[in-house]
């Protein structure tokens, strides 16, 4: 498959990966509105994945003060099963492979994929959400 992924640019771009979060996150999984859409709260990255020109993945990282927090991986479930998340997690990692310390909060359905990527599970499973989470750190 040929995915693009950038960082965005453009209001356009930052619109869609809300469109995204919101197909996958609210609708899919029925988060509320109000946890999800953090966006006015936080100084983050975004990435934007296309598919054919079509955008289906999101992704975003911020600073905190154990790290690197990756978070919001989306994929459009219709492109889902086509490599779309792993390169999302693969692109992210790239932009920063100068970063010392990376985790992010897994739900529980997915702790395998990101294990199979590299990262590490720490702690105990806790709860956003109300879905399970575990941390992730990435080692490489």
């Amino acid at each position: 498959m040929n995915f693009d992924i950038k960082i965005i640019e453009t209001s356009e771009e930052a619109q869609w990966c809300l469109f995204i979060r919101r197909q996958v996150f609210i609708i899919g999984q029925n988060i509320p509105e109000s946890i999800e859409m953090d966006d006015h709260k936080i100084d983050a990255i975004y990435y934007l994945a296309t598919l054919a020109g079509k955008p289906v993945g999101t992704a975003r990282y911020r600073k905190s003060s154990d790290g690197i927090k990756l978070e919001r991986f989306a994929v459009l479930e219709s492109a889902r099963k086509l490599g779309v998340g792993s390169a999302l997690v693969d692109f992210v990692l790239k932009d920063l492979k100068d970063e010392k310390t990376i985790y992010l909060n897994a739900q529980e359905s997915v702790i395998t994929f990101y294990k199979k990527l590299g990262f590490d599970s720490v702690g105990n499973i806790f709860y956003e959400a109300e879905i399970p989470h575990q941390k992730m750190v990435y080692s490489g």
